[in-house]
């Protein structure tokens, strides 16, 4: 059974998914007319996994996993959103590719899937809706065959203390919050309550570590996945702040892979 404030944060997903679907930041278009939403990081990364098998977690509707499918990789996407995953289903049929999706919490996933994945994948903006590391990386252990590995990819965690003065690196949350402007349209009005929680890169690895993955390596990058404030500027498909780098790094990635 999901988290109740894991509950809390799906119905609110499933409002901000239909602001996202129209929203011309999510180019949906532009996707439709062959743009890959992948970045340079997690393509360098990957390199050809044409035929592997790829688990996407917390796919929202599902156009990066889908990116991954026209490189040839066997997609399923999860997300806990049920407006995301109807999108999803539609954005497959209108690109005419093959991927499958389900609605779930990712902390209840197992048993809901069958069988064992190349390549457990997790991307930009995702980490501060899970509750639960320890049982997260159990989630990704149990998916992994023998020789897969992990990858995630998302925002630093200690960007969120220059975001938010009232947040502490080692706090953990969770942090309620409403009324809020969408990230991507600023003039749209969130009502449904958010919950996030804030996990140090030490939860991540540990969690991993304590699910039996080794940790084969963790990057961090002086440059974002979006605009956090309306100012920020755009390079090379990512986001910085007026006047560049800042001294702090905005994202972080790490891989661990399942012993043999």
């Amino acid at each position: 059974m999901s988290h109740p404030d894991h509950e809390k944060n799906r119905v609110a997903w499933n409002e901000m998914v239909e602001v996202h679907w129209k929203h011309a930041d999510y180019k949906v278009r532009e996707f439709l007319e062959g743009w890959c939403s992948l970045h340079n990081i997690e393509l360098r990364e990957f390199g050809d996994v044409s035929g592997k098998r790829l688990l996407h977690l917390m796919c929202q509707f599902g156009m990066d996993a889908l990116s991954w499918a026209r490189r040839g990789v066997i997609v399923t996407g999860v997300d806990i959103s049920d407006a995301s995953i109807k999108r999803a289903h539609k954005l497959k049929q209108m690109a005419d590719l093959k991927a499958e999706f389900y609605r779930c919490d990712i902390l209840d996933l197992v048993g809901v899937i069958d069988g064992k994945f190349d390549i457990v994948y997790q991307s930009y903006g995702t980490h501060c809706w899970i509750c639960d590391l320890d049982r997260w990386a159990q989630v990704i252990a149990h998916y992994l065959k023998p020789g897969g590995f992990f990858f995630i990819i998302d925002s630093h965690p200690i960007s969120a203390i220059y975001e938010d003065t009232n947040c502490s690196y080692l706090s953990g949350g969770p942090f309620r919050y409403s009324d809020q402007p969408d990230y991507c349209d600023r003039d749209h009005i969130i009502e449904s309550e958010l919950v996030e929680f804030q996990h140090p890169l030490s939860a991540f690895v540990n969690a991993l570590i304590g699910a039996g993955l080794v940790i084969e390596r963790m990057d961090e990058y002086d440059k974002g996945y979006y605009p956090v404030q309306e100012d920020w500027y755009e390079q090379d498909g990512y986001w910085y702040p007026p006047g560049g780098p800042p001294r702090y790094p905005l994202m972080f990635s790490l891989k661990a892979r399942k012993p043999k």
